[in-house]
């Protein structure tokens, strides 16, 4: 179930499987060599992520990302990530920092080869280490499942490939804002980082429409 889950997410984060895309329980098990229970236990779990949407006598297909999820999510992790943040500044330990430092690095030789999936794993950890150093498991739980969510995978592909420059020199700078433990200049930082992605999104997902509508001329 677990190898089934990981291989339809990378798929639909990697754009192997798009919005819109109908999910064919007949063609996974053949892939999988497994019955039909496992695979329906992995569309569950996919959509309850967020990432597929089963109709009724239709089937389950890849969920298509709106403007308004993008609108109403990176305003609220923007918010909390950077309270996270500001909170995290008096519990911070030396192995936080130097596990932060090691994610960067990874962050760095990922761009410069160009290898957005290592990135992500070396992105991931950096975020995880800061916010999980705020101490407030409500906090805490409130920021992962936001980024559990379709809606930042999607993004984080596309960020990825395109604003590699970008990313690393913001998330250095966030480093030394945590290391100096200048909280309010942090907080910003952080909720702008975020708040940066609404724009870039909006601009992805208004070219994905305008292919679909040229597909559907």
């Amino acid at each position: 179930m677990g190898q089934i889950t990981e291989y339809l997410t990378n798929a639909i984060v990697e754009g192997q499987l798009i919005g819109g895309e109908r999910l064919v329980e007949n063609e996974l098990q053949r892939r999988f060599g497994v019955s039909r229970a496992p695979i329906r236990e992995s569309f569950r779990i996919l959509e309850k992520n967020g990432f597929l949407v089963t109709y009724q006598r239709k089937g389950t297909y890849v969920r298509k990302i709106t403007k308004k999820e993008i609108v109403e999510h990176f305003p609220i992790r923007g918010v909390l990530e950077g309270f996270a943040a500001r909170l995290a500044i008096p519990h911070q330990k030396p192995e936080d920092i130097e596990g932060m430092e090691l994610a960067l690095a990874g962050m760095t030789e990922a761009a410069e080869k160009n290898d957005p999936k290592s990135y992500s794993k070396s992105h991931g950890l950096y975020h995880r280490i800061l916010i999980h150093t705020c101490k407030n498991d409500t906090l805490i739980e409130l920021i992962t499942n936001l980024r559990h969510r379709a809606v930042w995978f999607w993004f984080s592909a596309l960020y990825v490939q395109q604003s590699f420059e970008y990313a690393i020199r913001v998330h250095r700078e966030i480093l030394d804002l945590f290391i100096n433990k200048d909280a309010d200049q942090l907080e910003t930082v952080v909720k702008e980082h975020i708040l940066y992605a609404v724009d870039k999104y909006l601009m992805y997902l208004s070219t994905i429409i305008e292919g679909e509508k040229a597909v559907n001329l």
